[in-house]
């Protein structure tokens, strides 16, 4: 319940030290007083943070069993909201510190304005005392050291990245399980050889049925072991008990029916004594921790009778293969394709004895198929949404089935529309509701929120990664560990839910990472309830009810407008974070003067435009970190942009915006610039996210002042003075780089440019200027450039030839091409590539009529695109060519395909009519 104050109290503790105490020179005599008692103040509230963050680390750990945890849970949600109130105290000092901004002059230059900050404080103040004596008064919380590991994460979860994108994908149609797992044991287990038991492991999400797998595979196989056990485990595992229990079911003390009495270590010794000498089978469902499982297996004989064999079930991946010490030996239950589900909750339907349903509609429901699911009528389109909404989930279907039964199947339409509510209230749900829930309150302190925070996005919606991480470091929801940035500390937050099964991938980059995410619509449903009972997050809009538990809300979502205006349905002094998909009732403008403490305004998919007048006082924001107005119809940024010192990412790509003001360039916590102008451009691509539909804007002088920039894109260097171009090459941090309106003119100072850049660069796109524009003064030599971390080039323009260094990169895995004219002389130069992993040629970038893949080149090509490419007329793939590609897609073209018959491991093809296959 605390754990986004305990994120915010860790965070702060380590920066309240660096802070500087205001200049007492600033306040009329008549104040000295009141002055007097800032420094003060500043001092208590920085004390306090530290035993503020213990009794947090305290409420973490109680149980909802605590003789007063309902006396507890309110009195965090107090210390939350203070917690809250001191970050926004301390950072207005801060600025107020800096002299530097609006703010600061205004707090500094009126006595009033100074007096009321000071209050302020006091205020704050006041209210630790109040909080910490409500909690003395009723003996809540003792503060002893918290059991909880805020910090730490318990597996390097790099090496496992292919694994959770392979396997955790929301459509995944793996083979038959049961035959799978089964072929684990021994059908004939031998009577007198000796080895290791065989460990299994079964995971996946909750719900996906991988307990009922281990009843079958346990029913069926039970028997032909001299011993075995069923042992039901929990979060925190009695190991003293799971001991006796195996001891009663294994039959190893005949002497004693309730059990061997017994400390934990004597009965592990006990246990792995007497199975050494047997043949035994072991299921363990429900392993949560590394550790329980450290502690369970003191008890398992290293050498047994050979055939032996334990399975475990496991919602996490990492517990599963330390566990069985191997990949090869878990098993991922998938969810079930659309066509699974359907059949599935069909049988449910057909073999229901409950009266509700006529013999009639059940003989309507054995007809159907997908096909007739697109039908917009009932019960047709019900059916549908039952599916979206249980998302391939066994539980999720075998638990709405049961439901659907118990009603008349008139009333589905309205149960289907309810159910989110009926989820969290209705009985008949509380099997599913247990879990979920179960799953949200085993993960620790510092996931908590960033879970949570994932229920502000649309059901159903393919949440972007990027945004994701990049809100989740503006939120102040992740902080830097010894040797990690806050964003790559975020990556692994990301990847310790993908490995709990929390989220799965639906979509990858280029080069194979994660670039979309999707959450189980029922757990959302979960979180959302969660979120509004812990005051974190609400969503506001005509479908959304208007009575909530609270009106304080940190973050708030609008989608869908609402009669009711936005003020009167939520208290958005202390609002942290606004999204908007609708307009709402009160104007933008007046919204944004009203949002003092917000840190993230995302305005990138409003279904209404974004205006100039909109956004005139978005430099009052002080505290703002994260503004995405993207695709918005503003012309300029305000000159009060550059007062807003924790500002952390800008956004403003597709706008009407042609050059930044020179304000920008005070924005020294910048680490994300990407701004570009929408233009009219017919591109064969058909993405909105085509750098083609956009040109670059022009930044003023002062740009090498954003020293702690990572992104920056589109710069236009045509419209740029040769010295912004030039002081470029100083941002020495930079990753990601775009830059447009290349022309021979620029070249050289362009080229200078990106050699200093060279060391850093992860993504560099470059574009020539579109009326008179070339690439061909590139350097091309293999020395003249080197990037030893290059990920992504995308080249837009002319360039006559490949230059040579892209071919000697190591790191070179997506080579996207844009009006490039290149021939095939010219692929020589990507053929030997083994990083490459994604070719796109696009826009007339290949001009010859046939484009060959000569045996035994593009050894490491996984997916091929090629659009808008007239001249083309024939592609041919040669023997053991491009022996690893995946995936192509063809567009836009009119070509004969030769060869498709040698690319053995294609699974995902995509053609336009024009494309003739000839094998």
């Amino acid at each position: 319940m605390a754990e986004i104050a305990l994120s915010l109290v860790m965070r702060l503790v380590q920066e309240i030290s660096a802070r500087l105490l205001l200049d007492a020179s600033v306040l009329a005599e008549k104040d000295a007083a009141l002055l007097r008692s800032v420094p003060g103040n500043i001092r208590y509230i920085k004390d306090e943070l530290e035993t503020i963050g213990a009794f947090l680390g305290v409420v973490e750990d109680l149980q909802e069993g605590y003789p007063k945890y309902q006396m507890v849970k309110p009195w965090a949600e107090q210390v939350k909201d203070l917690v809250y109130d001191i970050e926004d105290c301390l950072e207005e000092h801060s600025i107020a510190r800096t002299h530097n901004s609006s703010w600061s002059k205004r707090i500094l230059s009126n006595n009033n304005a100074l007096r009321q900050f000071a209050a302020k404080l006091s205020y704050v103040r006041s209210r630790i005392v109040e909080v910490s004596e409500r909690n003395r008064r009723y003996d809540l919380v003792a503060p002893y050291e918290s059991t909880s590991s805020y910090m730490t994460i318990t597996v390097v979860l790099d090496h496992m990245r292919s694994r959770f994108l392979k396997g955790t994908t929301q459509n995944d149609t793996s083979g038959d399980p049961k035959k799978e797992v089964d072929s684990w044991a021994s059908a004939s287990p031998k009577e007198t050889s000796r080895g290791a038991p065989k460990v299994a492991a079964i995971a996946g999400m909750c719900g996906s049925g991988k307990t009922n797998l281990a009843h079958e595979i346990y029913n069926e196989k039970c028997h032909h072991f001299s011993c075995h056990a069923w042992i039901e485990l929990s979060q925190n595992v009695n190991v003293t008990k799971v001991f006796r229990d195996m001891i009663v079911q294994l039959s190893l003390d005949s002497s004693s029916q309730t059990g061997y009495i017994g400390e934990e270590e004597q009965l592990a010794h006990h246990i792995q004594e007497k199975l050494k000498d047997k043949l035994f089978f072991i299921v363990f469902d429900g392993l949560w921790t590394l550790r329980a499982w450290d502690r369970i297996k003191r008890a398992l004989p290293d050498i047994s009778r050979s055939g032996s064999m334990i399975i475990v079930t496991t919602e996490i991946l990492h517990v599963a293969e330390d566990c069985t010490k191997s990949a090869n030996h878990v098993y991922f239950v998938p969810l079930l394709p659309e066509w699974k589900s359907l059949e599935f909750l069909k049988d449910l339907f057909l073999k229901s004895e409950n009266g509700e349903m006529s013999p009639e509609d059940k003989e309507d429901f054995q007809d159907l198929d997908l096909d007739s699911l697109k039908v917009p009528e009932p019960p047709f389109e019900t059916i549908a949404k039952v599916l979206q909404k249980c998302g391939g989930l066994k539980l999720a279907i075998k638990t709405v089935a049961q439901l659907l039964t118990s009603e008349p199947p008139h009333k589905w339409g309205q149960l289907c529309e309810h159910l989110p509510s009926l989820l969290y209230n209705d009985p008949r749900l509380k099997k599913i509701k247990r879990v979920m829930t179960r799953s949200y309150k085993c993960l620790p302190p510092y996931l908590k929120p960033c879970f949570l925070y994932l229920s502000i996005f649309p059901e159903d919606s393919n949440i972007n990664v990027a945004t994701v991480l990049r809100r989740w470091v503006a939120e102040g929801l992740v902080r830097e560990m010894t040797g990690m940035s806050p964003e790559a500390v975020a990556v692994r937050y990301l990847f310790e839910l993908f490995d709990r099964n929390l989220i799965k991938a639906t979509k990858l980059t280029r080069n194979r990472s994660c670039k979309t995410c999707w959450i189980h619509p029922m757990m959302r449903d979960i979180l959302v309830m969660i979120a509004q009972e812990e005051k974190f997050s609400t969503t506001v809009g005509k479908n959304i009810s208007t009575i909530l538990p609270a009106k304080r809300f940190r973050h708030v979502t609008l989608d869908g407008r609402n009669d009711r205006a936005l003020i009167k349905s939520v208290d958005i002094s202390g609002i942290r974070s606004l999204t908007v998909f609708s307009e709402p009732s009160e104007s933008i403008a007046s919204l944004i003067c009203s949002l003092k403490t917000v840190r993230v305004l995302d305005f990138s998919n409003a279904s209404f435009p974004i205006t100039q007048q909109d956004i005139h006082h978005i430099g009052e924001l002080c505290h703002l970190r994260y503004l995405n107005l993207s695709e918005s119809s503003i012309c300029e940024l305000p000159s009060s942009i550059g007062m807003l010192p924790f500002l952390q990412l800008l956004n403003v790509r597709k706008t009407q915006i042609r050059s930044l003001p020179s304000e920008i360039t005070r924005l020294e916590r910048l680490q994300i610039l990407s701004a570009s102008r929408k233009i009219e451009y017919s591109c064969h691509y058909r993405n909105r996210h085509c750098s083609c539909n956009s040109e670059g804007v022009t930044v003023p002088k002062g740009i090498e002042n954003l020293e702690n920039i990572e992104g920056l894109e589109v710069l236009d260097v045509k419209g740029s003075t040769h010295s912004t171009v030039k002081d470029l090459g100083k941002l020495t941090r930079l990753k990601y780089l775009g830059l447009t309106g290349l022309t021979k003119k620029n070249s050289e100072e362009v080229s200078d440019a990106l050699r200093k850049l060279s060391p850093s660069l992860i993504y560099l796109y470059l574009a020539a200027c579109r009326k008179n524009g070339t690439l061909c003064c590139l350097p091309t030599d293999k020395g003249s450039l080197e990037f030893p971390r290059l990920e992504t080039i995308k080249l837009d323009g002319h360039i006559g030839t490949m230059p040579e260094w892209i071919s000697h990169s190591l790191t070179l895995s997506v080579v996207k091409l844009h009006r490039t004219r290149l021939q095939q002389n010219n692929m020589r130069t990507l053929e030997g590539m083994h990083s490459l992993i994604t070719l796109a040629l696009l826009d007339s970038s290949y001009v010859d009529e046939e484009l060959v893949f000569y045996s035994g080149t593009f050894r490491g090509l996984q997916r091929l695109e090629l659009v808008g490419l007239p001249n083309l007329e024939a592609v041919r793939f040669q023997e053991k060519a491009v022996q690893r590609l995946q995936e192509i897609s063809i567009q836009s073209c009119r070509l004969s395909l030769f060869g498709q018959r040698n690319l053995n491991r294609l699974w995902d093809v995509f053609f336009d009519i024009g494309v003739v296959v000839v094998d």
